[in-house]
């Protein structure tokens, strides 16, 4: 019962790291790393279950295959911290330790070897298999959202390779002896493995558990930035769109109102912008808007808000700012971009703008200070164009 009590233990955990590791690679199709630990537990738990029918039957067949389809459940294992990590997979590790072992046992059978120098032969193999990974996981510099996670996995692969090489060390010390056969279930160096390795097998896989769950969050993070940037930026050039900017607007008018400061609104329009996109295409029509927006947000200030407002139209929220400051701001802009040539496939052109600007009054809403703003604009066109008109109330 000694003997078969840690094994049943050490079966039972092994299998739960099975069916984890099988749950995990479904629920996370995209990563790579689980397929191989979902591959390398059931390939421990079939050798072991090998062993236990050689244990029943006493067939050398069963105690051959059982051993290489244990060495080459580990080595399939530890290829999945290759592939999570994007790292070129040492194949030949799963040949190599199954085929070795297998070699070795067969010899065994064969010209009735030593049990504990073939317990000596698999320790060793199984004991530095993971050097390779403990080696990649302990000096991985990338990937900073996962690191504790393989800083766990590599510690665990540690304590496992210690408790093998130990146990493999015992097997030689006793073979090289010459110590009289010990049944299993009082031998301290069968017992050792699943007292101690197993269980750092284990916190190894929830160590790649959490890898592989960190990668997952942290990429979600990542697309929950970037559909919120695509729900909040332009497209084409990058500042805010209408809906965004209306949001904006909404908090900047409550902070003037609660606090008593000026607020002024600008709406930007380029002045033919039709032709130009008739002349130089949609292409250099793209071209075009990506530069005028460009331009505005150089000359505005952090606390400022440019955003698209739709078309060549354009938005420009000014707070803390009066009317004459804004006028001030405005013709700083104008001057800056007609002093600045625009070229689009060696055909040079220039950019001009019709601006309207309100100021915020108390009894203001979104809408009517955008109608002002838009009322100002429109004055600006029919005076000519490439100039600035504000509000004033009859405009």
């Amino acid at each position: 019962m000694l003997y078969f009590s840690p094994m049943l233990l050490g079966i039972c955990l092994l299998l739960a790291v099975a069916i984890s590791a099988t749950a995990l690679r479904f629920m996370v199709p995209g990563e790579q790393g689980p397929g191989f630990w979902m591959a390398g537990s059931w390939s421990l738990i079939a050798g072991i279950g090998l062993f236990i029918g050689f244990i029943i039957t006493h067939s050398p067949v069963l105690n051959v295959l059982g051993n290489a389809a244990q060495l080459a459940g580990e080595a399939l294992f530890l290829l999945g911290i290759f592939r999570f990590m994007g790292r070129p997979l040492p194949w030949w590790t799963v040949p190599a330790s199954a085929g070795l072992m297998a070699l070795v046992n067969t010899h065994y059978w064969l010209f009735e070897g030593n049990s504990d120098f073939l317990m000596g032969v698999y320790s060793s193999i199984a004991g530095l298999l993971p050097a390779q990974a403990v080696w990649l996981l302990l000096r991985n510099r990338q990937d900073p959202q996962t690191r504790p996670a393989q800083w766990l996995v590599g510690i665990s692969l540690v304590i496992y390779s210690l408790v093998t090489l130990l146990r493999g060390y015992l097997g030689y010390h006793d073979w090289w002896h010459d110590q009289p056969y010990v049944q299993p279930y009082q031998s301290f160096s069968y017992l050792l493995p699943y007292n101690f390795a197993i269980p750092a097998l284990v916190m190894g896989f929830v160590g790649c558990t959490l890898m592989t769950t960190q990668r997952v969050l942290a990429r979600s993070h990542l697309l929950a930035d970037q559909l919120q940037e695509l729900a909040t930026r332009d497209p084409l050039t990058s500042v805010l769109n209408r809906r965004a900017f209306h949001e904006q607007l909404l908090q900047e008018m409550a902070r003037a109102k609660r606090h008593g400061t000026p607020l002024c609104l600008a709406m930007l329009d380029l002045d033919h912008f039709k032709q130009l996109n008739d002349r130089l295409g949609h292409l250099g029509g793209d071209q075009a808007l990506l530069q005028f927006a460009r331009q505005c947000q150089q000359q505005a200030r952090s606390t400022d808000v440019f955003a698209r407002f739709g078309g060549e139209e354009f938005v420009l929220l000014l707070p803390h700012t009066s009317l004459g400051e804004a006028h001030t701001l405005l013709q700083r802009l104008h001057a800056s971009v007609s002093h600045q040539p625009c070229a689009y496939l060696q055909q040079r052109y220039q950019l001009s703008y019709s601006t309207g600007v309100a100021e915020l009054s108390h009894d203001d809403t979104a809408d009517t200070l955008l109608k002002h703003a838009d009322q100002a604009l429109y004055a600006a066109k029919a005076a000519g164009r490439n100039c600035i008109r504000t509000w004033q109330g009859d405009t």
